[in-house]
């Protein structure tokens, strides 16, 4: 019955703030399951990613991006509009794939660079352990937003662990509280925990190839 709640709460206070679909509305609802990253938070990062991958104004041409826990597809958006080529948005509730996530993606008009998973994103990321080429090969970009006290993060970067779906040159960022800092791990695969920064109540950690270390 909660959904009738939900459907009643749509909104739209989002927007894309870089690239192509630059100030498109998108829609939210506030069902607690679906939280959506703040602007600044996501304005930050996106620059914190871009200068990551030497590109300061956009993302490389040609890029995949993996948006886990998509929710809006808010992310996974934004990055297409700063010049992601392909964009997987992976979501469990088929509600908000057809109310929102949906909507949002023909909003911004990229229906042809978007590709949508109705799973959970454990699932997803077993199954791609088992299935060759999975979701199309290993992606350049991946995002982790989940609903904090709803997931185990242990249990989210075992899967990510060896994962087929990075490679060495991944960059990867993860949302988290404060109170599970402890889980987050220092390394995972090849990539280093380049960045730990807060925003308000968030924090975002960010996983890419540690380059230092042939210096």
């Amino acid at each position: 019955g909660g959904k009738f709640g939900a459907e009643a709460k749509l909104h739209r206070q989002l927007r894309i703030i870089g690239g192509t679909a630059i100030n498109r509305k998108l829609l939210s609802s506030q069902g607690s399951q679906t939280r959506p990253m703040m602007e600044k938070v996501r304005a930050a990062i996106f620059s914190m990613i871009q200068s990551q991958a030497g590109t300061a104004s956009s993302l490389p041409e040609g890029s995949r991006w993996l948006d886990l826990f998509a929710g809006t597809g808010s992310v996974g958006l934004e990055a297409v509009s700063r010049g992601s080529e392909q964009v997987h948005f992976v979501e469990m509730d088929p509600w908000v794939v057809r109310n929102v996530l949906g909507p949002n993606i023909t909003t911004c008009g990229f229906n042809r660079q978007a590709v949508v998973h109705t799973s959970k994103a454990e699932t997803f990321l077993q199954k791609a352990r088992s299935v060759p080429r999975f979701a199309g090969g290993a992606f350049d970009f991946i995002s982790v937003c989940p609903p904090y006290l709803l997931v185990s993060y242990p249990e989210l970067f075992k899967l990510l662990e060896g994962s087929p779906l990075l490679h060495d040159g991944t960059i990867m960022f993860v949302e988290y509280p404060r109170q599970l800092a402890s889980q987050i791990p220092d390394t995972l695969g090849s990539l280093s925990k380049v960045r730990d920064r807060k925003y308000g109540r968030t924090w975002v950690a960010v996983y890419a190839p540690d380059n230092d270390e042939d210096e």
